[in-house]
């Protein structure tokens, strides 16, 4: 399942900041070629003729050395790296630049002028040797690129931590819209009413069964109501309320409910969003085996597959029913939702309907 609005949205921003990155690139070399080139006529009295050419060919050349570092750091996503890792990084980066610019400017120039030293440099520290104006040289040309480098990555960073911020106020809006669903589902009167009327049917004839009804229900309304204060949960304390969930439903449904669960026991103390199996569960019963008149078999499945927790909730459904449609699975698409923003493209829903008398939703996330 996915949300065009949200991937819309976020391939607008992504035109406007490759948009905004391109613009400064070029501005801002452009008035590095100008303010080089300009002093080398001035300064050296370099004739345009070279001057342009020489300039030219060293910011082409930065412009081509700093989208090669930016393509590299986000190809190997150093800004998900720790402080110190990145730092290194970065500052092998600016080296590796730094002098391959130096040796670019040092060609041009003897190409140009006969002489590794560019004229401007050499007539601005004229009283040193040789060997000490290649060192500046080289130095000028870490300063600037210490500049682009720390210009570019403290952008980089704070767009980063900008955005973490964004998903974090857009899963505390999607948890606490899907808190507020979840909460509506098990507090709506069918089940209310489902429930309390089981409790009181065993009262008379079997009062400690409707103890433990009494107890399961106030136990699944608690962690509703709850469930907004951490986001994951591990599957075996997810599976708990589960239980108590179908131990309720089964006050309505009876023989016509049978649950077979598969629980690899790698997979119990794996972490999940809170209400996840829930959700699918109640998905299954509510649109899949309450309607059918003989009810079905729900299938519960979580496994580890390599590095991802495999969860699948299986049920047969009325052949005619329609459990994708939008009004019957609203709580599905905001699973979806919640999935993306907690773990991204790691996480995904599929709602297989391929069967028309069966249904199967498999959730795979990092294990």
């Amino acid at each position: 399942m996915t949300t065009e609005r949200g991937g819309s949205r976020s391939e607008s921003l992504s035109s406007r900041t490759s948009l905004a990155y391109w613009t400064l690139q070029l501005v801002g070399w452009g008035l590095y070629f100008y303010w080089q080139s300009s002093g080398e006529v001035i300064l050296a009295g370099a004739p345009w003729s070279k001057a342009g050419p020489m300039w030219g060919g060293v910011c082409a050349a930065a412009i081509g050395l700093t989208q090669t570092l930016r393509w590299f750091s986000r190809r190997h996503a150093w800004l998900e790296l720790p402080p110190l890792a990145l730092l290194g990084r970065v500052l092998a980066g600016l080296l590796i630049i730094a002098m391959t610019s130096s040796l670019v400017a040092m060609a041009l120039s003897s190409t140009l002028y006969g002489t590794p030293v560019v004229p401007i440099l050499g007539a601005v520290y004229r009283k040193l040797n040789f060997a000490d104006q290649l060192r500046n040289q080289f130095i000028g040309s870490l300063l600037i690129y210490g500049i682009w480098v720390a210009v570019y990555f403290g952008i980089a960073i704070q767009r980063r931590r900008h955005r973490a911020e964004l998903r974090q106020a857009q899963l505390a809006e999607a948890l606490q819209a899907a808190e507020l669903r979840l909460l509506k589902a098990q507090l709506n009167p069918h089940f209310l009413f489902n429930a309390l009327n089981g409790v009181r049917a065993l009262i008379a004839g079997d009062p400690a069964k409707a103890q433990d009804a009494v107890t399961r229900l106030a136990r699944t309304l608690r962690y509703t109501l709850s469930s907004g204060e951490e986001n994951l949960v591990t599957v075996a304390r997810e599976l708990e309320m589960v239980d108590d969930y179908l131990a309720l439903e089964s006050l309505r449904l009876a023989e016509r409910l049978n649950v077979v669960r598969d629980i690899a026991p790698a997979a119990i103390m794996v972490r999940i969003p809170a209400m996840l199996m829930q959700t699918l569960v109640e998905n299954a019963i509510k649109h899949g085996i309450a309607p059918l008149k003989q009810g079905g078999t729900l299938r519960i499945a979580a496994h580890v597959a390599a590095t991802e927790l495999v969860i699948e909730v299986a049920n047969p459904r009325p052949e005619s029913g329609s459990m994708d449609s939008g009004s019957e699975n609203v709580g599905l698409k905001n699973l979806s939702e919640r999935l993306r923003l907690l773990f991204g493209p790691a996480a995904r829903l599929r709602l297989d309907l391929s069967d028309p008398g069966r249904a199967s939703a498999q959730v795979r996330l990092p294990a």
